[in-house]
């Protein structure tokens, strides 16, 4: 009988969302040029796939343990919009490939992967369709991932620091936890480089200031908890790392009437380059992936992990009224020739941990937020709108896209 092969190397990487209260399921989006043969794009999963042996694994429960294995199903292209289940409508995969129409759906499961992780095994999977296609010549090099960081060597470098009274006794943010509800807003890239630019600040923290004015007025808050991921792959020397490796920041915005967004972007500003220094990271990692050590490490059940692990998070003040993740380009790498066969692009990853969650992305000039929202309040577009036409923002799409 041939000995099955598994591996919990990349398990504990991405161990805090077995512990989410709900599965964190993401979507990326392309529209291409042309509407999509899905029997092309099935040949070219199947190509792309054999190249990335990192994204080609089932999870496998032994009681308490969890480990990856070579799956030995084939990896099926979908038709339709319909996000499926992973793993357990994907024969065990922890993504799906889909399309309808000029619509390419990647989904996928976050316990696998990040956004970095995710983008080159789509943009390898566009390369091969468009071989397929139009006749392009893309190779398939293998897709490799960096061996799994030692948190044991984080955690010994930085002792985890235990919780105070003062920490314990701090007002929480109270998140909404309703049904879903998309947003989708375009602005044009230029306006928002032009004003960071004349206040000397970074166009993220730009964008944070703007987001946390508009943000506020939708709430009705004078005080706005936001939060953001940062990539830190550098930090551990994982630059090829294919699993989830970032880590993320909480920050409070005290918002005046009659303030701009120059009043407290840079504020902003130092704040988000105090925590882009490879140390900072390094520090941030150790205390976020420590706790998650230390609920991993736990001989209990996973129900009861998942209740330690929140309540953990809540007391850290973790919970955020928005977080922003700004992906840039998401081909990797992000090429001319095959920009020329796409057409529109769009991100959606639920808010896990805050009451909203603002994906940006950029292409062609526009930068496009897909925000996915928990509170159960319509007009959050017409706001950002307003919020950004009058700090100098060419707004050119705010819309909802779900039906209150």
């Amino acid at each position: 009988m041939e000995q099955r092969q598994r591996s919990a190397e990349y398990i504990f990487q991405g161990a805090m969302y077995f512990f989410r209260r709900k599965k964190i399921q993401c979507r990326y989006q392309y529209t291409l040029k042309d509407p999509v043969d899905s029997a092309l794009l099935q040949k070219a999963v199947d190509a792309a796939l054999a190249a990335a042996p990192y994204y080609a694994v089932q999870l496998v429960w032994e009681k308490r343990d969890a480990f990856l294995e070579p799956n030995p199903n084939p990896c099926r292209v979908y038709t339709g919009s319909r996000m499926r289940d992973m793993p357990e409508e994907t024969d065990g995969y922890m993504f799906c490939v889909s399309c309808e129409g000029a619509v390419v759906y990647f989904d996928w499961y976050h316990f696998l992967m990040d956004g970095r992780g995710v983008s080159p095994f789509l943009t390898r999977i566009l390369e091969q369709y468009c071989n397929l296609r139009y006749g392009t010549a893309f190779a398939n090099t293998p897709i490799v991932c960096s061996p799994a960081y030692d948190i044991e060597a984080l955690v010994a470098q930085y002792p985890e620091q235990t919780a105070t009274g003062e920490t314990l006794q701090r007002e929480v943010v109270q998140t909404c936890e309703d049904t879903i509800h998309r947003t989708r807003v375009r602005l044009r890239k230029k306006c928002l480089v032009d004003k960071a630019v004349a206040a000397e600040v970074k166009p993220f923290s730009m964008l944070l200031a703007l987001l946390s004015m508009g943000v506020g007025q939708y709430l009705g808050k004078q005080e706005v908890q936001y939060s953001y991921s940062a990539d830190s792959r550098d930090a551990v020397n994982a630059p090829n790392a294919l699993y989830n490796c970032v880590c993320s920041y909480q920050n409070i915005v005290s918002l005046e009437q009659g303030n701009h967004a120059e009043d407290y972007a840079a504020a902003i500003d130092a704040y988000v380059r105090s925590t882009l220094t490879p140390e900072a990271k390094r520090y941030q990692m150790s205390q976020q992936m420590g706790w998650v050590r230390k609920v991993h490490m736990q001989k209990a059940p996973l129900r009861i992990k998942q209740r330690v692990f929140q309540m953990g998070e809540y007391i850290s003040g973790v919970s955020a009224d928005f977080w922003l993740s700004y992906l840039g380009n998401p081909l990797l790498p992000a090429t001319p020739e095959l920009e020329a066969y796409t057409e529109d692009f769009g991100v959606w990853v639920p808010p896990d941990g805050g009451s909203m969650g603002v994906e940006a992305s950029s292409r062609n000039g526009i930068i496009t937020l897909c925000i996915e929202n928990k509170v159960p309040r319509a007009g959050l577009s017409a706001v950002l709108r307003q919020v950004l036409e009058a700090e100098g923002i060419q707004v050119l799409e705010a819309v909802e896209l779900d039906e209150f």
